[in-house]
């Protein structure tokens, strides 16, 4: 296991300053468990430093950065055309507005040709065939964004590591580049974040692929028409951690596919204020070829739902995949989101496949409790699915006072549990502002909802 921050192409270490980089290595060590093969090859983006920008092409813009490519392995990574291109980059764009982040772009996937071996940021380099342990190769935009070398992602098992020849792109400007919408880059007071992910024949293979994904913040200018990096560098944290650090509220955790790959899950619930909470969730696809193809949520009796939308991020430039977005079925039991058809229908249908992440919410008329998600895989196999433990609407009550069985009626049960939690300062009795603290506002909060009685 390792945490890296890497500001302007330097290893800064483990010892980080700030609150965001702080808390990025705590999550670290408990929620994106940075897991490594013992031995082997072991590729990493550990900076971006510069980034171009093409067009626009009618409503888009593109984008591509440099790379600051490491290996933190002990052996030689494959690397060059001799390795039909590996390892493979693609890079993501997110936009964190309104407390959501949404990707909103993507590229298709750059393939090496060749490794110019450096010392000094990877380590003490040991050049050999490809990309020697300890060293570093740096490419510049320019290069990266040569259509020539990119490739779609559709063709690449980023579990196996499994990466065809290259293919190349013609077309506009962006064909092929990091593509997103000009007017998703002109959100007033928006933070926004590119990331890399990597996919090696060798690395993955070795297990050594859960640390393949790197992000930065980028300061957006001109009406979206340039960005350029700001800030450190997160190398092998993937950019929904970049949730978290702007927001303390936001839960990550990770969800593994048995004997397959990675997804990364996130959820933010929020008080409406007017006895409704808003549900945010985002699943990023580390590695999982098997891919996301369902979400669910259960929804106790009783709980009303309301307001259930869906975020994802367009395929492009010919790449074979439908962009025709999820259904959204609202059942007395539970909220599910699914790709138009199943596998078996149409193998092209939309899906979260590697290096993609997805939104999902609704309003509801419960706070949250623990429970679990179901995520249902698209790709045949066993298991169908995975749980993720995440927050979820408890059982309703028939206002905040009702905090104990039976549900629906007020008495002293409730009482007895409202004062166990305001003695826990647990936040189902943090019931007035300032939220967070736990004073007598939340107990005459408690007698006024109490003394309403339930309808």
């Amino acid at each position: 296991m390792r945490y890296r921050t890497i500001l302007m192409g330097a290893i800064v270490g483990a010892i980080c300053s700030g609150p965001a980089l702080a808390q990025s290595l705590a999550l670290a060590d408990e929620s994106i468990d940075v897991q490594r093969g013992l031995i082997g090859p072991d590729v990493t983006l550990s900076s971006i430093n510069q980034i171009n920008s093409y067009g626009p092409v009618g409503t888009r813009r593109a984008f591509i950065g440099d790379s600051f490519t490491c290996n933190i392995g002990d052996q030689d990574l494959q690397f060059g055309f001799s390795w039909d291109g590996s390892p493979v980059l693609a890079f993501n764009l997110y936009r964190l507005a309104s407390g959501r982040l949404e990707q909103i772009g993507m590229s298709w996937g750059k393939h090496a040709c060749c490794a110019a071996q450096q010392g000094g940021v990877c380590g003490s380099c040991n050049a050999g065939s490809g990309l020697g342990p300890g060293c570093l190769d740096v490419y510049s935009a320019g290069w990266n964004a040569s259509q020539s070398n990119l490739g779609p992602r559709g063709a690449i098992n980023a579990y196996t590591g499994a990466i065809p020849g290259i293919t190349g792109v013609g077309g506009s400007a962006i064909a092929g580049r990091l593509q997103a919408e000009i007017a998703d880059l002109q959100t007033a007071g928006a933070l926004y974040f590119m990331e890399g992910v990597y996919v090696g024949a060798d690395d993955a293979p070795a297990g050594n692929a859960m640390n393949n994904a790197s992000y930065r913040r980028v300061n957006v200018s001109g009406g979206g028409a340039s960005m350029n990096p700001t800030g450190p560098m997160f190398s092998e944290i993937p950019a929904i951690q970049a949730w978290q650090d702007n927001d303390a509220s936001v839960e990550i955790i990770n969800a593994d596919v048995p004997g397959e790959g990675r997804f990364i899950a996130a959820a933010k619930v929020s008080d409406n204020g007017d006895g409704t909470f808003r549900y945010e969730y985002a699943v990023f696809n580390l590695n999982s070829h098997r891919s996301g193809g369902s979400f669910s949520i259960p929804i106790p009796s009783g709980v009303s739902v309301t307001g259930a939308g869906f975020n994802d991020v367009d395929y492009h430039s010919g790449e074979a995949f439908d962009n025709t977005d999820w259904t959204i079925s609202v059942a007395a039991d539970s909220v599910t989101w699914s790709s138009p058809q199943t596998f078996a229908e149409n193998a092209n249908s939309n899906a979260l496949r590697w290096g993609t992440m997805y939104n999902y919410w609704f309003d509801a008329s419960a706070a949250p409790e623990p429970g679990s998600a179901t995520l249902g895989l698209f790709r045949t196999g066993s298991p169908g699915s995975i749980a993720i433990d995440l927050p979820v609407p408890g059982t309703a009550g028939c206002n905040e006072a009702d905090l104990a069985e039976p549900f629906g009626s007020l008495d002293f049960s409730d009482v007895a549990a409202f004062l166990v939690a305001f003695g826990a300062m647990d936040p189902a009795a943090d019931l007035a502002p300032p939220f967070g603290s736990f004073d007598f506002s939340d107990v005459t909060a408690f007698l006024a909802s109490f003394g309403a009685g339930c309808p």
